[in-house]
């Protein structure tokens, strides 16, 4: 048996629910629905979303038949510029009232404005887009953003809109090389256009993808010169990247050999840009980082009926992935004060809005309005006090401990998950966990599980022979098991501030021990 220690009166960090954060390409449509409005309810009760992030603010988008895009602007017959901001502020009402802030992307171009010339194609895809490309007249596209923004102000109010981000635009890196300067010249106008409405609004970008990209973009907004003030430097309050586990085309997904995805992909790719690219710039040591964009794979739409390998979207290996990357990020912050604030999971209720029924999408809600364990993992996380807490189980191997405390009381997050091995099975393992610097008195102890058997709703609809179309009785149990539910609870004494609990952990599974102040 292998001893945790887990010491409540040493705080790391608080914690600010840096994982609690979302988005979709559908996610404005969904904003409508009732599978999103489900979602949305669920996270604001339950405290898993602080923001969501979505594309297509200003353009005409149709995705399944379904409209997707704030489609804001138009001209009238003398060619002047006509705004329409209704639909979007409904959007970003529903939002607002459900607790979450929008980070708000200022993209991609009406039809009016797009380019013709443009030859950007989206990654993975191969797919041509004009409407990614930059404006093809710079004044209205400028006056376009200095109207929407102020038109938030007046709608939300300055103070509300001072607690969200405003980024550029999503995944330039699809440019022309040749072309980059112009999305720096996009930049430096959106930051200008941005900021005359308020100072205090949050500006960033680029939501890239590639550390080249980054690279580049950095060194204009640290040292380049600015379009619009034509003086060194843009100003920049945080820093947009996406990583995937997996990404890029899908024909890696049914060839041998089979590759999968790993925690450590993003651990590399997080230091290289944010240590060794923005580390080199020392004004912006103090930047925002955010990882907005993160996913076991990113294959958008495929599904595991096509591709099995996407399984792991459907089960408990993303809940698990999730919980070792927030780990390892928590492990990066203390040892090379790596400042991401934000990790963003890309995929909000997907199969649910399409009425797919554990699809093995990108999406944390499946059909019938259930959670998918990659929600609950979001849902274990969210049972976690105020600061993070030193525990001596580091992360990095195949086993970790996120342990958290406040004044409430204590939590030891205890996982097993090796994503390296194909069988990613482990042997079963036991600790003992101790928890020092209790305040004595009595508690509520109360383990929590996640593994094949316990508050796994694609395990148990598969026991059930994956029906596509639930009876009532299946239903209600699905129901049932999305709810966290204590497999252990009972009534403690803490004495001299410690307390032990010894607990079995299998493989691909963990487990949470609560105490709960009485």
């Amino acid at each position: 048996m292998k001893n945790i220690s887990v010491f409540t009166d040493k705080i790391k960090f608080p914690n600010d629910r840096f994982w609690a954060a979302s988005g979709s390409d559908e996610l404005y449509a969904m904003a409508y629905s009732p599978e999103g409005e489900f979602l949305m309810k669920r996270m604001d009760s339950l405290g898993t979303c602080r923001y969501v992030r979505n594309h297509y603010t200003f353009n005409h988008e149709i995705r399944s038949g379904v409209r997707c895009g704030g489609d804001v602007y138009s001209e009238n017959e003398n060619g002047e510029s006509v705004y329409d901001f209704t639909w979007i502020n409904g959007v970003y009402r529903k939002f607002v009232e459900n607790g979450i802030k929008p980070i708000v992307e200022l993209d991609f171009l009406p039809d009016k404005l797009a380019s013709l010339s443009g030859d950007v194609t989206q990654e993975g895809t191969g797919e041509k887009y004009n409407n990614r490309f930059y404006p093809n007249d710079w004044e209205k596209w400028t006056a376009l953003l200095k109207a929407f923004v102020r038109n938030l102000a007046d709608e939300f109010g300055l103070e509300e809109i001072r607690t969200w981000y405003f980024e550029v635009w999503n995944e330039p890196d699809s440019w022309p090389l040749e072309s980059w300067n112009m999305f720096y010249k996009m930049y430096d106008i959106f930051v200008d256009a941005v900021t005359s409405v308020d100072e205090k609004l949050r500006v960033g970008g680029p939501g890239c993808f590639t550390q080249q990209f980054m690279f580049s973009f950095l060194d204009h907004v640290a040292n380049g010169t600015n379009y619009v003030t034509g003086e060194k430097g843009t100003r920049i309050d945080f820093i947009s990247y996406h990583i995937y586990g997996m990404s890029g085309a899908d024909n890696w997904l049914g060839s041998y050999p089979l590759i999968s995805p790993t925690v450590q992909r993003f651990s590399q790719d997080l230091m290289w840009v944010f240590e060794r690219m923005v580390g080199r710039y020392p004004s912006l040591k103090n930047v925002e980082l955010h990882l907005n964009e993160w996913g076991v794979i990113s294959n958008y739409d495929k599904s595991s009926s096509v591709f099995p390998p996407l399984e792991v979207r459907n089960s408990e290996y993303s809940a698990l992935f999730m919980i070792k990357l927030a780990d390892t990020i928590l492990e990066l912050r203390r040892n090379f004060n790596l400042n991401l604030t934000m990790m963003l999971y890309w995929g909000f209720a997907g199969e649910d809005f399409f009425g797919k029924m554990f699809n093995g999408n990108r999406s944390l809600t499946t059909k019938y309005n259930i959670c998918k364990p990659i929600q609950t993992a979001h849902e274990f996380m969210s049972l976690l006090g105020s600061n993070f807490v030193e525990t001596d189980l580091k992360t990095g191997g195949d086993e970790g401990c996120i342990a958290a405390a406040d004044e409430n009381g204590a939590q030891a997050l205890v996982y097993s998950f090796n994503e390296f091995d194909a069988e990613r099975k482990l042997p079963d393992r036991e600790y003992n966990v101790e928890f020092s610097g209790l305040a004595d008195g009595k508690y509520t102890l109360k383990v929590y599980t996640m593994d094949d058997a316990h508050n796994n709703t694609f395990r148990l609809w598969e026991r059930m022979g994956r029906p596509e179309v639930p009876d009532a009785e299946q239903l209600n149990a699905l129901y049932a098991e999305q709810n966290i539910s204590a497999d252990t609870e009972f009534e403690v004494e803490v004495r001299n501030g410690k307390f032990s609990y010894s607990i079995t952990v299998p493989s691909v599974s963990m487990k949470l021990i609560s105490l709960e102040a009485i």
